[in-house]
C-alpha cells in the first residue's frame, strides 16, 4: 500500500511472472469511478472511465496523439514523447522529470519489491508533480 502526500492511498498489485492474462493493465480505482488504461509501452489504446452510478463505460480522447498504421516502418516509434521532452530540454525548457522524479521512482519502487515486516517506511525522497506534456512531437 501507498500513501501519497496528497493523502490518496493506493494499493498495488502486480506481476511480470504470468504466462498470460485477461487483466486491463493499469486500472485506477477511486471514489469516483475507475480509470482503465492500456499497455503504457504502446502509447495507443482506449483509455476508459466508469464514473460512480453510470451504467456504462466512456472513452476519453486522447492526451497525445497515438501512432497509426499510417507510420513507415516495422517498429513504431514508441518512445517519441520522452525523447521530445529531452529535445525540449535541451533547447532550454525546464525538464518535466530530472533525477530528483528518478531518484523518487527508484526508492518506492524499492521499497516495494524489498517489502518491510515493520510497517509503514518513510521516504528520504520527495518530489514535484511533472507538467503535462505538450503534444509537439510528431510521429
Amino acid at each position: 500500500m501507498l500513501t501519497f502526500a496528497s493523502g490518496a492511498i493506493a494499493t498495488v498489485q502486480m506481476s511480470f511472472d504470468v504466462w498470460e492474462h485477461r487483466l486491463p493493465f493499469i486500472e485506477l480505482y477511486g471514489s469516483k469511478g475507475t480509470l482503465s488504461v492500456p499497455d503504457p509501452n504502446d502509447y495507443d489504446g482506449a483509455v476508459s472511465v466508469r464514473l460512480n452510478g453510470e451504467s456504462e463505460w466512456r472513452e476519453l480522447p486522447p492526451v497525445i496523439r497515438g501512432f497509426t498504421a499510417s507510420v513507415d516502418t516495422d517498429q513504431l516509434p514508441l518512445r517519441g514523447p520522452g525523447v521530445a521532452d529531452l529535445a525540449h530540454a535541451l533547447a532550454g525548457e525546464p525538464l518535466r522529470v530530472g533525477a530528483d522524479f528518478a531518484l523518487h521512482v527508484i526508492e518506492v519502487l524499492d521499497h516495494i519489491a524489498n517489502g518491510t515486516r515493520d510497517g509503514a517506511v518513510a521516504l528520504t525522497t520527495t518530489t514535484d508533480r511533472p507538467a503535462p506534456a505538450k503534444e509537439t512531437w510528431t510521429a
